[in-house]
C-alpha cells in the first residue's frame, strides 16, 4: 500500500509520482488564471526520506513560466523544489475527463536522481523565506 505524503487543496491524498498543479487549472486554462503558478509538480520521496514536489513538464507552459518568472529566452528554466506541505495550495492534476489522477509516466529513477542531486547541492540560488521551497 502506498504511503500518503500529504494533501492537496481539496483534502485529497497525495501519493508518490502524482502530478499537482495550480488550483482551478484542471478546469480553466492556466493562462486565464492571472496569478496562478504555471508549473506542474511531481510528488517524490527523496533519499532523506522526506517528500517533496519537484517541477516537471516545464516545456508544457515554458512561455508562460518565462513571462511570469521573468526568465529570459536565453536562460535555462530552473527546476523548483517545494515541500510537500506546500501542495495544500495546489490540486491533483486529473486526466480522462477528471476520472483519473495524472501520474508521472517518464523515467522515475531519473526524476528521483534529479531531486536528490538538487537537494545535495551546496549552493541554493533562492530560498523562499517562510517555507521550504528551493529554486535550483
Amino acid at each position: 500500500m502506498e504511503k500518503v505524503l500529504g494533501y492537496d487543496c481539496d483534502g485529497r491524498e497525495i501519493y508518490e509520482y502524482r502530478i499537482l498543479r495550480a488550483i482551478f487549472s484542471n478546469d480553466i486554462d492556466i493562462e486565464d488564471l492571472e496569478d496562478a503558478d504555471p508549473r506542474m509538480y511531481c510528488a517524490v520521496v527523496a533519499n532523506d526520506g522526506k517528500a517533496y514536489a519537484i517541477s516537471v513538464f516545464d516545456w508544457w507552459n515554458k512561455a508562460l513560466i518565462r513571462k511570469r518568472e521573468n526568465i529570459k529566452e536565453n536562460e535555462e528554466i530552473p527546476i523548483i523544489i517545494k515541500s510537500i506541505d506546500e501542495m495544500k495550495n495546489y490540486e491533483l492534476a486529473m486526466c480522462d475527463g477528471g476520472e483519473k489522477e495524472f501520474y508521472y509516466d517518464f523515467d522515475r529513477n531519473k526524476l528521483k536522481t534529479q531531486l536528490n542531486t538538487a537537494l545535495n547541492k551546496d549552493k541554493v540560488i533562492n530560498k523562499n523565506i517562510g517555507d521550504d521551497s528551493y529554486e535550483r
